[in-house]
């Protein structure tokens, strides 16, 4: 990017990615984007340009487009023309990376720094040690629930306020979030020809190394939809229903200390 780090600055922590094995995905494990500005660059471009082709645009960050409730895009692309009866050509562009939950990866960022990566698992033992915890476990997570509840939701949102004042949206994001959005909201899609009102753009690691280090992140697929489609399936999934009360009643078990629902048993007394 050509400037400091932000997690670095805040966090003393630098890492735009981590590998995690999710059960959705059958446990293979994969590197996750967990800073949106990993999505800066060739796929906010792409979004440009499948607008604007390779005519020049400004690219505006960061764009407050209502107040009360705040509502914030991550990007705005725009050319202006006196002539055109609107006066302006513009796109709103949301980068979506996903959030870490449970513990810290600290250690592993330390191993790293120090150019022990092979030895990256005693970092936590370390750490464990010098902070008296009895488990000596790596316990982050990728946040998956968060896909839905804050992906799914701020699309439809900003879906409808971008429609009614007639600006194309287009959603950037890892290729895996893509995919567990559309196992919940599993909207009907359309052709580039056909009117649409979003467009969900997907990148993804492809397993190589760029010539400076950098894991490799390219283009995978591009898909559209109208908002009235979009909505409907946020709204009306049985499979986005289904998981969500299963996920429920699974912390509801987990937080009264019980790893399964046994139906032959007695409830237990609230009193």
């Amino acid at each position: 990017m050509g400037k400091d780090c932000e997690k670095k600055r805040q966090y003393d922590y630098g890492y735009c990615s981590v590998t995690y094995s999710a059960e959705w995905d059958r446990g293979k494990q994969h590197p996750y984007a967990v800073c949106d500005h990993r999505l800066d660059g060739e796929p906010i471009d792409w979004a440009v340009r499948d607008h604007f082709g390779e005519s020049s645009a400004r690219l505006v960050p960061e764009v407050t487009a209502v107040l009360k409730p705040r509502l914030n895009v991550d990007f705005v692309a725009y050319r202006d023309n006196p002539a055109a009866s609107e006066g302006s050509d513009l796109i709103a562009i949301e980068a979506q990376a996903i959030d870490l939950r449970g513990g810290g990866v600290g250690p592993a960022w330390r191993a790293w720094e120090d150019g022990n990566t092979l030895e990256w698992r005693e970092y936590f033992s370390r750490e464990a040690k010098a902070k008296g915890r009895k488990k000596d476990a790596i316990d982050y997570g990728i946040n998956m629930g968060n896909v839905y509840k804050r992906l799914g939701t701020q699309v439809a949102v900003k879906g409808e306020f971008f429609k009614e004042v007639r600006v194309p949206f287009y959603v950037v994001t890892q290729d895996r979030i893509l995919q567990q959005l559309r196992s919940r909201v599993d909207f009907d899609t359309v052709s580039v020809a056909d009117p649409w009102d979003i467009t969900f753009v997907s990148f993804d690691y492809d397993g190589s190394l760029n010539a400076n280090g950098q894991l490799s992140f390219v283009f995978h697929d591009a898909v559209r939809t109208t908002l009235p489609m979009y909505v409907k399936a946020l709204t009306s999934s049985r499979a986005a229903t289904t998981y969500l009360r299963s996920d429920f009643i699974a912390k509801v078990h987990k937080k009264d200390g019980r790893a399964s629902e046994d139906s032959n048993s007695q409830q237990r007394p609230l009193f």
